[in-house]
């Protein structure tokens, strides 16, 4: 595989981040060097370009002309990553009527067996969110809760 830095047209500078995925593991592999493996892809867009790219933190610092965003976004994607995982060990505890409750940021999360599905619900201030969706395992609906409370933030760039 090739990469698009000496190739004729593809502008070097001047793009913008507009998303990001974590792979998990270094699965991916940059769309601009060809070279480097990479986990965290950055989804890089240049008006003058017909497609977005997905590169790596090395390459999107070179396109933005930013050595502190990529990082940036790479941490938080890191971290969020591992909140996500620690969120189903949390110390949930048993209500009287059986249900997994988590109080914590002002919220109270509620994960509970109906049936042989699992179901999800929040109240937040005095509203009860949530409870329709099921979810074939505990750890399932208490992802979900995190997924709906925590969800990933957007990437900034400075070429906005």
């Amino acid at each position: 595989m090739t990469g698009l830095w000496d190739q004729p047209g593809v502008p070097h500078k001047g793009w913008r981040c507009v998303g990001m995925e974590d792979l998990e593991e270094p699965t991916g592999r940059c769309e601009m060097c060809g070279r480097e493996e990479i986990r965290y892809v950055h989804f890089m867009d240049h008006d003058d370009h017909p497609t977005a790219l997905e590169v790596g933190c090395v390459c999107a610092e070179k396109m933005e002309d930013d050595l502190v965003g990529p990082r940036r976004r790479e941490r938080g994607l890191l971290n969020q990553a591992r909140r996500r995982r620690n969120w189903v060990t949390r110390q949930w505890r048993t209500s009287a009527k059986g249900n997994l409750t988590l109080n914590t940021d002002g919220r109270r999360f509620v994960v509970r067996l109906d049936g042989r599905h699992w179901k999800a619900h929040l109240l937040d201030g005095e509203r009860w969110l949530g409870g329709r969706k099921r979810f074939d395992s505990e750890e399932a609906a208490k992802l979900a809760l995190f997924d709906f409370v925590f969800p990933v933030e957007a990437p900034t760039s400075a070429h906005r």
